[in-house]
Protein backbone atom coordinates (compact mmCIF):
# COMPACT_ATOMS: atom_id res chain seq x y z
CA UNK A 1 0.00 0.00 0.00
CA UNK A 2 1.21 3.60 -1.00
CA UNK A 3 2.02 5.36 1.86
CA UNK A 4 -0.43 8.46 0.90
CA UNK A 5 -3.39 5.83 1.02
CA UNK A 6 -1.98 4.41 4.08
CA UNK A 7 -1.90 8.06 5.58
CA UNK A 8 -5.33 8.69 4.58
CA UNK A 9 -7.03 5.53 5.86
CA UNK A 10 -5.13 6.44 9.40
CA UNK A 11 -6.89 9.77 8.87
CA UNK A 12 -10.16 8.37 8.63
CA UNK A 13 -10.11 5.80 11.30
CA UNK A 14 -8.88 8.96 13.64
CA UNK A 15 -11.85 11.03 12.34
CA UNK A 16 -14.04 8.66 13.11
CA UNK A 17 -12.50 7.53 16.83
CA UNK A 18 -12.94 11.48 17.17
CA UNK A 19 -16.67 11.36 16.10
CA UNK A 20 -16.94 8.32 18.16
CA UNK A 21 -15.47 10.35 21.51
CA UNK A 22 -17.83 13.37 20.19
CA UNK A 23 -21.15 11.04 20.50
CA UNK A 24 -21.78 12.02 16.66
CA UNK A 25 -20.73 8.75 15.00
CA UNK A 26 -23.66 8.08 13.75
CA UNK A 27 -24.58 11.53 12.84
CA UNK A 28 -23.25 11.54 8.43
CA UNK A 29 -25.73 8.46 8.65
CA UNK A 30 -28.39 9.59 9.70
CA UNK A 31 -28.02 13.59 8.27
CA UNK A 32 -27.45 12.10 4.48
CA UNK A 33 -30.98 9.79 5.07
CA UNK A 34 -32.76 12.45 6.58
CA UNK A 35 -31.64 14.38 3.34
CA UNK A 36 -32.11 11.73 1.12
CA UNK A 37 -36.07 12.32 1.33
CA UNK A 38 -36.11 15.93 0.66
CA UNK A 39 -33.74 15.18 -2.62
CA UNK A 40 -35.80 15.11 -5.64
CA UNK A 41 -35.70 11.59 -7.30
CA UNK A 42 -33.99 12.76 -10.43
CA UNK A 43 -30.44 14.62 -8.84
CA UNK A 44 -30.81 11.58 -6.12
CA UNK A 45 -30.90 8.71 -8.91
CA UNK A 46 -28.39 10.49 -11.10
CA UNK A 47 -26.24 10.28 -7.96
CA UNK A 48 -26.56 7.11 -7.39
CA UNK A 49 -26.01 6.66 -11.12
CA UNK A 50 -23.02 7.88 -11.02
CA UNK A 51 -21.50 5.79 -7.83
CA UNK A 52 -22.69 2.21 -9.71
CA UNK A 53 -19.83 0.79 -11.58
CA UNK A 54 -19.60 -2.16 -14.26
CA UNK A 55 -19.45 -5.24 -12.31
CA UNK A 56 -17.84 -8.51 -13.15
CA UNK A 57 -19.21 -12.05 -11.00
CA UNK A 58 -17.49 -15.20 -11.47
CA UNK A 59 -19.36 -17.88 -10.43
CA UNK A 60 -17.94 -21.41 -11.65
CA UNK A 61 -17.05 -22.11 -15.11
CA UNK A 62 -18.67 -18.71 -16.67
CA UNK A 63 -18.20 -14.35 -15.63
CA UNK A 64 -21.67 -12.57 -16.02
CA UNK A 65 -21.44 -9.03 -16.96
CA UNK A 66 -23.50 -6.41 -15.53
CA UNK A 67 -23.55 -2.74 -15.85
CA UNK A 68 -25.48 0.24 -14.48
CA UNK A 69 -28.66 1.29 -16.09
CA UNK A 70 -31.82 3.16 -15.77
CA UNK A 71 -35.29 1.49 -14.84
CA UNK A 72 -37.54 4.63 -15.27
CA UNK A 73 -36.29 7.29 -12.59
CA UNK A 74 -34.20 4.19 -10.80
CA UNK A 75 -30.48 3.30 -11.02
CA UNK A 76 -30.73 -0.57 -11.91
CA UNK A 77 -27.64 -3.29 -12.58
CA UNK A 78 -28.56 -5.01 -15.31
CA UNK A 79 -27.40 -7.96 -17.30
CA UNK A 80 -24.76 -7.17 -20.14
CA UNK A 81 -23.18 -10.28 -21.16
CA UNK A 82 -22.24 -13.98 -20.03
CA UNK A 83 -18.29 -14.78 -20.59
CA UNK A 84 -17.83 -18.76 -20.51
CA UNK A 85 -14.04 -19.36 -18.89
CA UNK A 86 -14.03 -23.08 -19.95
CA UNK A 87 -12.02 -22.10 -23.27
CA UNK A 88 -8.57 -21.62 -24.17
CA UNK A 89 -6.91 -18.29 -22.72
CA UNK A 90 -7.15 -16.69 -26.30
CA UNK A 91 -10.54 -17.21 -26.59
CA UNK A 92 -11.48 -16.11 -22.56
CA UNK A 93 -9.51 -13.17 -23.32
CA UNK A 94 -11.28 -12.20 -26.96
CA UNK A 95 -14.84 -12.93 -25.27
CA UNK A 96 -13.92 -10.56 -22.18
CA UNK A 97 -12.43 -7.92 -24.22
CA UNK A 98 -15.69 -8.32 -26.76
CA UNK A 99 -17.98 -7.93 -23.54
CA UNK A 100 -16.16 -4.96 -22.00
CA UNK A 101 -15.31 -2.96 -25.29
CA UNK A 102 -19.26 -0.82 -25.23
CA UNK A 103 -18.05 0.42 -21.76
CA UNK A 104 -14.34 1.61 -22.36
CA UNK A 105 -14.55 5.38 -21.30
CA UNK A 106 -13.16 7.83 -23.96
CA UNK A 107 -10.63 10.74 -22.59
CA UNK A 108 -10.99 14.13 -23.42
CA UNK A 109 -8.80 14.39 -26.48
CA UNK A 110 -6.99 11.49 -26.57
CA UNK A 111 -8.27 7.38 -26.86
CA UNK A 112 -10.17 5.31 -24.90
CA UNK A 113 -9.15 4.49 -21.64
CA UNK A 114 -9.73 1.17 -19.67
CA UNK A 115 -12.44 0.29 -18.16
CA UNK A 116 -13.08 0.33 -14.19
CA UNK A 117 -15.17 -2.22 -12.97
CA UNK A 118 -15.77 -4.50 -9.67
CA UNK A 119 -15.64 -7.89 -9.10
CA UNK A 120 -18.68 -8.87 -6.92
CA UNK A 121 -17.34 -12.36 -5.15
CA UNK A 122 -20.37 -14.96 -4.76
CA UNK A 123 -21.31 -15.55 -1.01
CA UNK A 124 -20.15 -19.39 -1.33
CA UNK A 125 -17.15 -18.11 -2.12
CA UNK A 126 -16.59 -15.52 1.27
CA UNK A 127 -16.48 -16.25 4.64
CA UNK A 128 -18.47 -13.59 6.38
CA UNK A 129 -18.95 -13.12 10.52
CA UNK A 130 -18.94 -10.30 12.71
CA UNK A 131 -16.48 -10.02 15.69
CA UNK A 132 -16.33 -8.63 18.98
CA UNK A 133 -13.02 -6.52 19.55
CA UNK A 134 -12.16 -4.29 22.55
CA UNK A 135 -12.81 -0.41 21.13
CA UNK A 136 -8.41 0.21 21.70
CA UNK A 137 -7.97 -1.86 18.57
CA UNK A 138 -10.22 0.36 16.00
CA UNK A 139 -7.40 2.47 14.76
CA UNK A 140 -5.35 -0.56 13.82
CA UNK A 141 -8.31 -2.69 13.32
CA UNK A 142 -6.38 -4.87 9.87
CA UNK A 143 -3.66 -5.50 12.36
CA UNK A 144 -4.99 -6.88 14.77
CA UNK A 145 -6.89 -9.17 12.73
CA UNK A 146 -4.54 -10.15 10.55
CA UNK A 147 -2.26 -11.28 14.16
CA UNK A 148 -5.72 -13.24 15.08
CA UNK A 149 -7.09 -14.42 11.58
CA UNK A 150 -6.65 -17.92 12.05
CA UNK A 151 -8.58 -18.26 14.82
CA UNK A 152 -11.41 -16.52 13.07
CA UNK A 153 -11.30 -18.69 9.76
CA UNK A 154 -10.13 -22.29 9.47
CA UNK A 155 -7.43 -20.82 7.28
CA UNK A 156 -3.69 -19.29 7.78
CA UNK A 157 -3.58 -15.88 7.23
CA UNK A 158 -1.31 -15.89 4.19
CA UNK A 159 -3.70 -17.48 2.29
CA UNK A 160 -6.37 -15.31 2.63
CA UNK A 161 -7.82 -11.66 1.67
CA UNK A 162 -9.54 -9.89 4.42
CA UNK A 163 -11.22 -7.01 5.27
CA UNK A 164 -13.17 -5.83 7.80
CA UNK A 165 -15.45 -2.22 8.73
CA UNK A 166 -16.81 -1.20 12.42
CA UNK A 167 -20.74 -1.78 12.14
CA UNK A 168 -21.87 -1.13 16.25
CA UNK A 169 -20.22 0.02 18.87
CA UNK A 170 -20.75 -0.20 23.19
CA UNK A 171 -19.54 2.38 24.44
CA UNK A 172 -20.64 0.82 28.29
CA UNK A 173 -18.03 -2.17 27.38
CA UNK A 174 -16.26 -0.26 25.57
CA UNK A 175 -15.86 -2.64 22.77
CA UNK A 176 -16.76 -2.80 18.28
CA UNK A 177 -18.30 -4.97 16.78
CA UNK A 178 -16.66 -5.68 13.02
CA UNK A 179 -18.30 -7.00 10.00
CA UNK A 180 -14.79 -9.49 8.34
CA UNK A 181 -14.62 -10.77 5.63
CA UNK A 182 -11.85 -13.44 4.12
CA UNK A 183 -11.63 -15.03 0.57
CA UNK A 184 -9.11 -17.27 -0.60
CA UNK A 185 -6.07 -15.66 -2.33
CA UNK A 186 -6.24 -17.96 -5.11
CA UNK A 187 -9.80 -16.93 -6.11
CA UNK A 188 -9.36 -13.19 -6.18
CA UNK A 189 -6.05 -13.76 -8.13
CA UNK A 190 -8.05 -16.26 -11.14
CA UNK A 191 -10.11 -13.32 -11.09
CA UNK A 192 -7.87 -10.31 -11.26
CA UNK A 193 -5.93 -12.25 -14.48
CA UNK A 194 -8.93 -12.41 -16.64
CA UNK A 195 -10.20 -8.63 -15.83
CA UNK A 196 -6.06 -8.23 -16.83
CA UNK A 197 -6.56 -9.93 -20.28
CA UNK A 198 -9.85 -8.26 -21.29
CA UNK A 199 -7.78 -4.92 -20.59
CA UNK A 200 -9.47 -3.45 -17.74
CA UNK A 201 -8.99 -2.30 -14.42
CA UNK A 202 -10.66 -3.38 -10.98
CA UNK A 203 -11.27 -0.91 -8.78
CA UNK A 204 -12.44 -3.48 -6.03
CA UNK A 205 -13.39 -6.92 -5.00
CA UNK A 206 -16.64 -7.09 -3.01
CA UNK A 207 -18.49 -9.35 -1.72
CA UNK A 208 -22.15 -7.52 -2.34
CA UNK A 209 -24.23 -8.79 -5.57
CA UNK A 210 -23.86 -6.40 -8.25
CA UNK A 211 -27.20 -4.45 -6.94
CA UNK A 212 -25.32 -3.77 -3.92
CA UNK A 213 -21.59 -3.54 -4.99
CA UNK A 214 -21.53 0.00 -4.96
CA UNK A 215 -22.47 0.56 -2.01
CA UNK A 216 -20.06 -2.08 -0.20
CA UNK A 217 -17.94 -0.75 2.53
CA UNK A 218 -15.78 -3.87 2.29
CA UNK A 219 -13.14 -4.46 0.08
CA UNK A 220 -11.24 -7.52 -0.62
CA UNK A 221 -8.51 -6.50 -3.08
CA UNK A 222 -4.91 -6.85 -2.16
CA UNK A 223 -3.33 -3.66 -1.14
CA UNK A 224 -0.44 -3.92 -3.68
CA UNK A 225 -3.34 -4.21 -6.53
CA UNK A 226 -5.24 -0.48 -5.21
CA UNK A 227 -4.96 2.54 -6.73
CA UNK A 228 -1.96 4.65 -5.17
CA UNK A 229 -3.48 7.86 -6.26
CA UNK A 230 -4.25 10.02 -3.53
CA UNK A 231 -7.89 11.17 -2.53
CA UNK A 232 -6.21 14.99 -3.12
CA UNK A 233 -5.47 13.90 -6.76
CA UNK A 234 -8.70 13.03 -8.18
CA UNK A 235 -10.27 16.27 -9.93
CA UNK A 236 -13.79 15.15 -8.91
CA UNK A 237 -13.12 16.24 -5.29
CA UNK A 238 -10.73 19.15 -5.47
CA UNK A 239 -12.26 21.18 -8.12
CA UNK A 240 -15.60 21.33 -5.87
CA UNK A 241 -13.99 21.87 -2.88
CA UNK A 242 -11.99 24.60 -4.43
CA UNK A 243 -14.87 26.05 -6.64
CA UNK A 244 -16.59 26.36 -2.61
CA UNK A 245 -13.85 27.53 -0.62
CA UNK A 246 -13.62 30.43 -4.12
CA UNK A 247 -16.59 31.06 -3.28
CA UNK A 248 -16.66 31.13 0.42
CA UNK A 249 -13.47 33.83 -0.04
CA UNK A 250 -15.84 35.83 -2.28
CA UNK A 251 -18.32 35.82 -0.60
CA UNK A 252 -16.17 37.41 2.70
CA UNK A 253 -14.45 39.37 0.56
CA UNK A 254 -16.68 41.19 -1.85
CA UNK A 255 -18.32 42.83 1.18
CA UNK A 256 -15.12 43.69 2.56
CA UNK A 257 -13.95 45.29 -0.79
CA UNK A 258 -17.31 47.27 -0.75
CA UNK A 259 -17.13 48.26 2.22
CA UNK A 260 -13.51 49.92 1.98
CA UNK A 261 -14.27 51.74 -1.18
CA UNK A 262 -16.84 53.31 0.92
CA UNK A 263 -14.68 54.12 3.48
CA UNK A 264 -12.20 55.76 1.36
CA UNK A 265 -14.96 57.76 -0.63
CA UNK A 266 -16.40 58.96 2.92
CA UNK A 267 -12.54 59.83 4.07
CA UNK A 268 -12.41 61.74 1.03
CA UNK A 269 -15.75 63.96 1.21
CA UNK A 270 -14.39 64.24 4.96
CA UNK A 271 -11.47 66.06 3.48
CA UNK A 272 -13.12 67.96 1.30
CA UNK A 273 -15.49 68.93 4.28
CA UNK A 274 -12.60 69.32 6.10
CA UNK A 275 -10.35 72.10 3.79
CA UNK A 276 -13.84 74.26 3.11
CA UNK A 277 -14.03 74.15 6.95
CA UNK A 278 -10.28 75.29 7.41
CA UNK A 279 -11.40 77.96 4.72
CA UNK A 280 -14.31 79.18 6.65
CA UNK A 281 -12.59 79.49 9.85
CA UNK A 282 -9.38 80.75 7.85
CA UNK A 283 -11.95 83.62 6.63
CA UNK A 284 -14.38 83.81 9.88
CA UNK A 285 -10.83 84.83 11.85
CA UNK A 286 -9.97 87.22 9.27
CA UNK A 287 -13.38 88.82 9.62
CA UNK A 288 -13.19 89.24 13.10
CA UNK A 289 -9.77 90.42 13.13
CA UNK A 290 -11.19 93.09 10.47
CA UNK A 291 -14.47 93.77 12.74
CA UNK A 292 -12.12 93.99 15.80
CA UNK A 293 -9.91 97.00 13.97
CA UNK A 294 -12.42 98.84 11.93
CA UNK A 295 -14.80 98.89 15.20
CA UNK A 296 -11.80 99.72 18.23
CA UNK A 297 -11.93 103.65 17.09
CA UNK A 298 -15.75 103.56 17.08
CA UNK A 299 -15.89 101.54 20.67
CA UNK A 300 -12.82 104.28 22.05
CA UNK A 301 -15.45 106.85 20.60
CA UNK A 302 -18.87 105.76 21.96
CA UNK A 303 -17.79 103.81 25.11
CA UNK A 304 -18.29 106.56 27.23
CA UNK A 305 -19.84 110.28 26.94
CA UNK A 306 -17.30 112.52 24.88
CA UNK A 307 -15.14 115.39 26.44
CA UNK A 308 -17.71 118.54 24.91
CA UNK A 309 -20.58 116.10 26.74
CA UNK A 310 -19.02 116.04 29.91
CA UNK A 311 -17.92 119.35 30.03
CA UNK A 312 -21.17 120.23 29.46
CA UNK A 313 -22.45 118.54 31.93
CA UNK A 314 -20.71 119.65 34.96
CA UNK A 315 -21.54 122.96 33.60
CA UNK A 316 -25.26 122.90 34.42
CA UNK A 317 -24.33 120.65 37.45
CA UNK A 318 -22.34 123.05 39.21
CA UNK A 319 -24.39 125.63 41.66
CA UNK A 320 -23.60 129.61 40.48
CA UNK A 321 -21.75 130.28 43.28
CA UNK A 322 -18.58 127.99 42.39
CA UNK A 323 -16.14 127.84 40.06
CA UNK A 324 -13.29 125.57 38.86
CA UNK A 325 -9.63 125.86 38.80
CA UNK A 326 -9.05 122.40 37.63
CA UNK A 327 -10.91 119.97 35.39
CA UNK A 328 -9.06 116.59 34.68
CA UNK A 329 -10.89 113.81 32.81
CA UNK A 330 -8.66 110.79 32.32
CA UNK A 331 -8.90 106.81 31.20
CA UNK A 332 -8.33 104.43 33.79
CA UNK A 333 -7.23 101.00 33.10
CA UNK A 334 -8.66 98.79 36.03
CA UNK A 335 -8.26 94.80 35.55
CA UNK A 336 -9.81 93.99 32.01
CA UNK A 337 -12.56 96.97 31.77
CA UNK A 338 -11.28 100.16 30.87
CA UNK A 339 -12.68 103.35 32.84
CA UNK A 340 -13.10 107.22 32.59
CA UNK A 341 -12.07 109.02 35.70
CA UNK A 342 -13.26 112.82 36.13
CA UNK A 343 -11.47 114.97 38.98
CA UNK A 344 -11.86 118.77 39.37
CA UNK A 345 -11.07 121.22 41.79
CA UNK A 346 -12.52 124.63 42.82
CA UNK A 347 -14.17 127.25 45.13
CA UNK A 348 -17.58 126.79 46.51
CA UNK A 349 -19.64 128.25 48.75
CA UNK A 350 -21.07 123.91 50.20
CA UNK A 351 -18.68 121.66 48.77
CA UNK A 352 -20.73 118.95 50.30
CA UNK A 353 -23.49 119.46 48.03
CA UNK A 354 -21.39 118.37 45.30
CA UNK A 355 -21.49 115.02 45.58
CA UNK A 356 -24.92 114.61 46.09
CA UNK A 357 -25.29 116.95 42.58
CA UNK A 358 -23.04 114.42 40.47
CA UNK A 359 -24.49 111.14 42.31
CA UNK A 360 -28.20 112.09 41.03
CA UNK A 361 -26.66 113.07 37.43
CA UNK A 362 -26.94 110.13 34.49
CA UNK A 363 -23.35 110.44 33.58
CA UNK A 364 -21.18 110.09 36.90
CA UNK A 365 -21.46 107.80 39.57
CA UNK A 366 -19.40 107.02 42.68
CA UNK A 367 -19.20 110.39 43.21
CA UNK A 368 -16.51 111.50 46.63
CA UNK A 369 -14.16 113.83 47.42
CA UNK A 370 -10.61 112.88 47.13
CA UNK A 371 -9.21 115.37 49.72
CA UNK A 372 -10.35 117.37 52.89
CA UNK A 373 -12.24 120.91 52.36
CA UNK A 374 -10.46 123.69 52.64
CA UNK A 375 -11.58 126.86 54.11
CA UNK A 376 -11.15 130.16 52.22
CA UNK A 377 -9.81 132.83 54.91
CA UNK A 378 -11.03 135.05 54.77
CA UNK A 379 -14.82 134.38 53.24
CA UNK A 380 -17.61 132.13 53.25
CA UNK A 381 -16.49 130.05 50.90
CA UNK A 382 -14.52 126.48 50.43
CA UNK A 383 -11.64 124.94 48.24
CA UNK A 384 -13.26 121.60 47.05
CA UNK A 385 -11.25 118.19 45.25
CA UNK A 386 -14.12 116.21 44.12
CA UNK A 387 -13.48 113.09 41.22
CA UNK A 388 -16.10 110.64 39.79
CA UNK A 389 -16.72 108.27 37.26
CA UNK A 390 -18.11 108.42 34.26
CA UNK A 391 -20.81 105.86 33.24
CA UNK A 392 -20.32 103.52 29.73
CA UNK A 393 -22.94 104.67 26.90
CA UNK A 394 -25.03 102.83 25.31
CA UNK A 395 -23.73 101.86 21.85
CA UNK A 396 -25.92 102.51 19.15
CA UNK A 397 -26.88 99.24 17.01
CA UNK A 398 -23.88 97.76 14.81
CA UNK A 399 -24.57 98.13 10.91
CA UNK A 400 -25.64 95.11 8.95
CA UNK A 401 -22.63 93.57 7.29
CA UNK A 402 -23.34 93.46 3.20
CA UNK A 403 -22.12 90.63 1.30
CA UNK A 404 -22.20 89.85 -2.50
CA UNK A 405 -22.60 86.37 -3.30
CA UNK A 406 -20.40 84.74 -0.28
CA UNK A 407 -22.24 81.32 -0.89
CA UNK A 408 -20.23 81.24 -3.46
CA UNK A 409 -16.76 81.13 -1.75
CA UNK A 410 -17.85 80.57 1.80
CA UNK A 411 -19.29 77.50 2.94
CA UNK A 412 -20.57 78.50 5.95
CA UNK A 413 -21.61 81.88 7.18
CA UNK A 414 -19.55 83.75 9.91
CA UNK A 415 -20.96 84.54 13.41
CA UNK A 416 -23.33 87.47 14.52
CA UNK A 417 -21.07 90.00 15.70
CA UNK A 418 -21.61 91.13 19.34
CA UNK A 419 -23.66 93.69 20.60
CA UNK A 420 -22.44 97.27 19.80
CA UNK A 421 -19.45 96.05 17.11
CA UNK A 422 -20.06 97.50 13.98
CA UNK A 423 -19.14 94.63 11.31
CA UNK A 424 -17.06 96.29 8.08
CA UNK A 425 -17.66 94.68 4.57
CA UNK A 426 -15.45 91.70 3.86
CA UNK A 427 -12.17 92.41 1.93
CA UNK A 428 -13.18 89.84 -0.38
CA UNK A 429 -16.76 90.27 -1.32
CA UNK A 430 -17.54 93.69 -3.37
CA UNK A 431 -18.32 97.07 -0.90
CA UNK A 432 -21.66 97.31 -0.09
CA UNK A 433 -24.00 99.25 -2.46
CA UNK A 434 -25.64 101.14 0.94
CA UNK A 435 -24.92 100.97 4.45
CA UNK A 436 -26.15 103.43 7.12
CA UNK A 437 -23.76 105.88 8.71
CA UNK A 438 -22.96 105.37 12.29
CA UNK A 439 -25.34 108.07 14.83
CA UNK A 440 -23.52 110.55 16.52
CA UNK A 441 -23.91 112.24 19.86
CA UNK A 442 -24.96 115.73 19.79
CA UNK A 443 -22.00 118.00 19.21
CA UNK A 444 -21.83 120.00 22.38
CA UNK A 445 -20.38 124.06 22.17
CA UNK A 446 -16.52 124.09 22.56
CA UNK A 447 -14.66 125.30 24.96
CA UNK A 448 -12.90 128.32 25.22
CA UNK A 449 -9.24 128.33 24.37
CA UNK A 450 -8.02 129.67 27.61
CA UNK A 451 -9.16 126.54 29.73
CA UNK A 452 -12.32 125.26 31.24
CA UNK A 453 -15.37 127.24 31.72
CA UNK A 454 -16.16 129.20 35.00
CA UNK A 455 -18.95 129.93 37.11
CA UNK A 456 -19.74 133.13 38.13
Amino acid sequence: MAASELTHIRLRVRMREYARRLGVAGFWAWWTQELDAIVPAAPRAALARRRMRPTIVFAGDHATLWRPGMDGAMPVMTQAATVPLTADAAAVAAAGRAALAPLARIAYGGPAGPTRVVISLPAADVLRKKVVLPAAVEENLRQALAYDLDRHTPFKSDELYFDAVIVDRDTGRNTVTADLAAVRRAIVDSALRHVAAWGSDVAAVVPEPPASAARSRLNLLPDEARASKSVWGRWQLWMPLLLLAVMALAAVTIPLWQKRDYVLQLAALADQARGRAAVSETLRTELNARVGDYNHALQRKHAFPDALTVIDAVSKLMPDDTWLTQFDLKSVVKGKEAQRELLVRGETANAGRLVPLFEESQLFAQAAQRGPTTKIQPGPGEIFDLGAQLKPSVLPEPLALAVADMTASVPSAPSSPAPGVATPPSATAPPPPAAASMPAPAAAPMPPADGPPRKP
